[in-house]
C-alpha cells in the first residue's frame, strides 16, 4: 500500500481547477471552488510568538465535505502504467499491485505514481 503523506496538502490550487474544468461543470461551481480555495493562509505560533503569515496555494481543506471530493478529482487521472498491474484508490490511501511477471517493474510504477 501506498499513504500519500499530507496527501490534501499537496494539491496544487492550478493544477486542481483545470482538471475541474475539464469536467464540464457549471462555471458557477468553479467560481465557488475557486473562492472557496482562494485568500487562505496561515500562522504558527511558537512559544508564544506568531510567525509571518502565509499565503496557501496548496492544499485543501479536509473539514468541508467538498475537501475529500477535491482530493479525488486531483487524483482522479493516476493510473497504473502498465495494464497487468492495478492500482486501486480509496481517498488518500492508494493500493499498487504488481505481478511476479509484469512488463514494468514495481519500481518504475511507484515512482510513476509518487510524482
Amino acid at each position: 500500500m501506498i499513504d500519500f503523506t499530507k496527501a490534501f496538502d499537496s494539491v496544487d490550487h492550478v493544477i486542481l481547477l483545470a482538471k475541474l474544468v475539464k469536467l464540464d461543470l457549471p462555471s458557477s461551481v468553479i467560481k465557488w471552488i475557486c473562492s472557496f480555495l482562494s485568500g487562505r493562509s496561515q500562522q504558527c505560533k511558537i512559544n508564544g510568538v506568531f510567525s509571518d503569515v502565509s499565503n496557501i496555494g496548496r492544499s485543501i481543506v479536509q473539514g468541508p465535505g467538498i475537501g475529500p471530493t477535491l482530493y479525488v478529482v486531483m487524483k482522479s487521472d493516476l493510473h497504473a502504467l502498465s495494464q497487468l498491474n492495478d492500482l486501486f484508490k480509496y481517498a488518500d490511501d492508494t493500493t499498487l499491485f504488481v505481478p511476479e511477471h509484469t512488463d514494468i517493474s514495481i519500481s518504475s510504477e511507484f515512482d510513476h505514481v509518487r510524482t
